[in-house]
C-alpha cells in the first residue's frame, strides 16, 4: 500500500495491473498466479469490490478456456455475488452471458434460462447488437431442453432470433437457427415444417460457407425425409452426409489418440492449477508469518513443504503418464480391431448387394428397351427392395462404428409406440409385397414409451428387416404390443426359417453371427448386436427365441411413461 499526503492509505493496483497485462498479451501460462494474487490482495487488504469482481471474473474466464467448466461457474457466481455491491459493474452484458452459457453447457437448463431471460430484460445491447439474436436463440434452446419441454415458447423465440438476424442478413447465424428450428419441429413429428427449415439452413450454410454445421444439416434432412416417407430424397441427403464425412474411417485412430491426449492435458492442467493455488496460499501464509514476526522455523517448514509438493507432483505425473500410455495402447488395439472388422464388411458384404443392384439395373434397362411392362414393374420392385437393403446395411455400419467409439447421443423423450411402428413400416410395404408376406398388427394407440426416437426406429427397422429376410414367400409376420408389470413390451414374431440352437446361444452371448436369409445372401451380423446395444442404452432389454424351421420371436421391453 502507498500513502497519500494526508496519511491515508490507497489501494495497491500492482496485482491487478500485472494480471491485466498478462491477459492482454495472452501469457496464459503465467496469468493464474497473478489472478490468485490479485484475489488475495483485494479480499484481505484493499476491499476494492470492483477489482475483486474483475479478478474472480478473470479466474472464471481462465478456467473456462481450460475446459474446467464447474470451476469456471463457481468463480463467475462468486464474481456475481461481489458485483451486488457495485453500482455499474464493468462488462455487465458479457459477464451474465458467460454465466448463462456455462449453465447451458453443464446442462442446467432451468438456471441457464433464468439468466438468459434476465439478460434480455435488464440489459442494453446497443454496444453488441448481434448478442441479442444469440440470446433469443439460446432462450429457445433452453425451452426445448428443459424437463417439461415448452415447444411453443421455443418456437416463438427461434422466430424472434430469425427476424433479428434477418435484419443484418447474417447468413451464418440464420443457418444455425433454421437448423435448430428444424430439429424442434422434427421432435414434434412435424416433418414437413422440419424439412422446410432444414432446407433453408442448408441454403444459408452454402451462402456463409458454414462447413462445420453442414454435416448436421444433411443428416437431419435425411432423418426428417425418411420420417416423412420420402425415402429416395432421404437416401440422397444421407449420401451427402457420408460424403461430408469422407475420410472418417482413417481419422478414427487419430481421433481416439487425440481424445486421450486431450484428457491427459486437462488432467495435467488441473494438477498445475491445484499446485498454483497451493503456492498462492503458501505465499499468503508467509506474509502472515512476517507480519507476526515469527522465527525462521516456519519459513524453513514452508520451503520443505513446497519441495515436497513439487516432488509429489513430479512423481504423480510420471505415474499418470505411464497409465495414459498403457490406456492408449489398449484403445489403439480396440480401434484397430474395429477398423479391421469394418473394412472386412465393406470388402465382402457390401460387394454382393452392389453387384446385384448393378445386374438388376442391366435387366431393368433391357425391359425398358423391349417395352415389357410386366417385367419392368417386377424389376422396379426388386430394385427398390435391394436399394433399401443396401441403405439399411450402410446405416447399420455407421451407427455400429459410432457405438464402438461411444459417439452416439441419446435423448430420451415421451414417444407414442403405435406411431413409431407405423413410421418404420412405411418403408417395408414393397418388400412385403414382393415376398407375399402377410402382416398382422395389434398395437394399442395409448402406449407411451420413454426412449430416444431415432434409436428405437433403428431397432425396429432391423428387427422387421430380419423378419422379412428370414421368412419364406407366402409366410406371415405378427407384431403385438402391450403393457406388462409397468413396462411396455413389443413382440415381432415370424414363421420363417428360424435359428439353430448353437447359433442362438452365440447371439445371446452378445457376439455377432453370419446367417444366410431365404434368398441365400449372408447378413453382416451387425443388426441384432446394434439392437441389443441401443435397447439397453435406452433403459430396456431385448430377448430372442427361435426354433429352426419354425420361426423367430424378438421381444423388446422399454420404459413406460407413467400417467
Amino acid at each position: 500500500m502507498k500513502g497519500t499526503k494526508d496519511g491515508r492509505k490507497q489501494p495497491d493496483f500492482v496485482p491487478f495491473h500485472n494480471m491485466h497485462i498478462q491477459l492482454y498479451e495472452r501469457q496464459y501460462s503465467e496469468v493464474l498466479p497473478s489472478i490468485l494474487a490479485s484475489i488475495a490482495v483485494y479480499s484481505e487488504t484493499s476491499k476494492n469490490d470492483t477489482l475483486l469482481y474483475l479478478s474472480y471474473y478473470a479466474r472464471g474466464s481462465f478456467y473456462r478456456k481450460k475446459g474446467l467448466k464447474d470451476e469456471a461457474l463457481a468463480s463467475m457466481l462468486q464474481a456475481e455475488k461481489i458485483s451486488k455491491n457495485i453500482k455499474n459493474p464493468p462488462g455487465n452484458v458479457g459477464f451474465y452471458s458467460d454465466i448463462a452459457n456455462l449453465f447451458f453447457e453443464l446442462q442446467q437448463y432451468e438456471d441457464a434460462l433464468q439468466y438468459y431471460l434476465d439478460l434480455l430484460h435488464k440489459n442494453d445491447f446497443s454496444a453488441n447488437k448481434k448478442l441479442q439474436g444469440a440470446v433469443y436463440n439460446n432462450i429457445a434452446r433452453c425451452y426445448a431442453n428443459i424437463d417439461k419441454h415448452d415447444y411453443e415458447k421455443a418456437e416463438s423465440y427461434y422466430k424472434k432470433s430469425l427476424a433479428f438476424y434477418g435484419k443484418f442478413q447474417d447468413s451464418l447465424n440464420l443457418a444455425a437457427v433454421h437448423l435448430n428450428l428444424g430439429d424442434l419441429y422434427f421432435e414434434q413429428y412435424k416433418d414437413r415444417l422440419a424439412v422446410d427449415h432444414l432446407k433453408k439452413a442448408l441454403l444459408y450454410s452454402e451462402v456463409s460457407e458454414a462447413v462445420d454445421i453442414k454435416d448436421d444439416i444433411y443428416f437431419n434432412l435425411s432423418l426428417a425425409m425418411e420420417s416423412a416417407g420420402q425415402t429416395k430424397k432421404a437416401l440422397e441427403f444421407y449420401k451427402k452426409y457420408v460424403e461430408q464425412l469422407e475420410g472418417i474411417w482413417n481419422r478414427d485412430r487419430i481421433w481416439g489418440l487425440a481424445e486421450q491426449e486431450k484428457k491427459f492435458i486437462v488432467d495435467k492442467k488441473q494438477t498445475e492449477i491445484q499446485l498454483l493455488e497451493k503456492e498462492a496460499k503458501l505465499q499468503k501464509m508467509q506474509l502472515d508469518t512476517k507480519r507476526m514476526q515469527s522465527n525462521t522455523f516456519f519459513s524453513i517448514a514452508a520451503v520443505l513443504l513446497l519441495l515436497l509438493l513439487v516432488g509429489l507432483y513430479s512423481y504423480n505425473q510420471r505415474i499418470k503418464k505411464n497409465r495414459v500410455i498403457a490406456l492408449q495402447n489398449i484403445q489403439l488395439d480396440e480401434l484397430n480391431a474395429t477398423k479391421d472388422r469394418l473394412f472386412s464388411i465393406i470388402a465382402h458384404d457390401l460387394r454382393t448387394p452392389v453387384y446385384l443392384l448393378k445386374e438388376s439395373n442391366l435387366r431393368l434397362k433391357k425391359a425398358l428397351i423391349k417395352n415389357e411392362l410386366t417385367d419392368l414393374e417386377k424389376q422396379l420392385d426388386l430394385n427398390i427392395n435391394m436399394t433399401e437393403n443396401t441403405y439399411s446395411m450402410l446405416d447399420n455400419l455407421l451407427y455400429w462404428s459410432l457405438e464402438q467409439k461411444n459417439g452416439s447421443f441419446y435423448k430420451k423423450e415421451q414417444l407414442p409406440l403405435h406411431s413409431i411402428v407405423e413410421q418404420v413400416l412405411v418403408n417395408y410395404g414393397n418388400a412385403l409385397k414382393i415376398k407375399d408376406i402377410r402382416l398382422d398388427k395389434n398395437i394399442p394407440e395409448g402406449i407411451q414409451v420413454y426412449a430416444d426416437s431415432n434409436a428405437i426406429k433403428i431397432v425396429l427397422r432391423n428387427i422387421i428387416d430380419n423378419a422379412i429376410k428370414f421368412t419364406q414367400d407366402g409366410g406371415s409376420i405378427k407384431i403385438d404390443a402391450g403393457i406388462y408389470e409397468n413396462q411396455a413390451e413389443l413382440v415381432v414374431k415370424d414363421n420363417g426359417i428360424g435359428i439353430n440352437k448353437a447359433m442362438l446361444d452365440t447371439i445371446k452371448s452378445g457376439k455377432a453371427v453370419r446367417q444366410k436369409d431365404t434368398s441365400g445372401r449372408t447378413s453382416t451380423g451387425l443388426g441384432l448386436e446394434l439392437c441389443r446395444i441401443m435397447t439397453e442404452k435406452n433403459g430396456g432389454w431385448l430377448m430372442i427365441e427361435s426354433e429352426e424351421g419354425k420361426g423367430t420371436s424378438v421381444k423388446i421391453v422399454l420404459e413406460l411413461v407413467k400417467k
